[in-house]
């Protein structure tokens, strides 16, 4: 079943390809009302380049989210939403095993070909174990998986 939040997390991944492209700091981020929000949110208890020390999936991401709550942090879920979209979008990985065809495109700049090769091999083979296996799927290219395997994950 679909949740707003899944919904919206779509909708993030359906965004451009995210803007940091490796460990980035906070004032590498685009100045947004949701960057302020994630500020406000996050820094009463640590730093903000801690929060940014890792790329996450949007799973991941909320999990995180969740257990900062859970530790006390403050906010309506309007905006631990924005937060958690907001890292998705700018710190985020990609699930290759649970991507749609449209995410692969979007997310990792895939093309249609290489994205339905991809799910092809996804849907004959089962899962992707590691990065090695994902180089090997006919029909992708591995030096352009290698400028993107920041932001590939094969788990939540």
């Amino acid at each position: 079943m679909e949740t707003p939040l899944r919904l919206a997390m779509a909708a993030v991944f359906m965004a451009a390809l995210p803007f940091l492209h490796g460990q980035g700091q906070a004032g590498d981020l685009p100045d947004t009302k949701d960057k302020a929000t994630l500020q406000r949110v996050c820094t009463s208890c640590h730093e903000l380049d801690e929060v940014l020390a890792s790329r996450r999936t949007a799973i991941g991401w909320q999990q995180s989210v969740d257990d900062m709550i859970s530790r006390g942090a403050e906010g309506s879920n309007q905006e631990m939403e924005a937060v958690v979209a907001y890292l998705t979008r700018y710190v985020g990985k990609l699930n290759v095993n649970t991507a749609s065809l449209q995410q692969l495109q979007d997310f990792l700049g895939l093309t249609e070909k290489e994205a339905q090769a991809l799910v092809a091999y996804r849907d004959h083979g089962g899962k992707i174990k590691d990065f090695e296996q994902l180089k090997s799927v006919p029909g992708l290219t591995p030096e352009v998986l290698q400028e993107k395997r920041s932001l590939i994950a094969f788990t939540l």
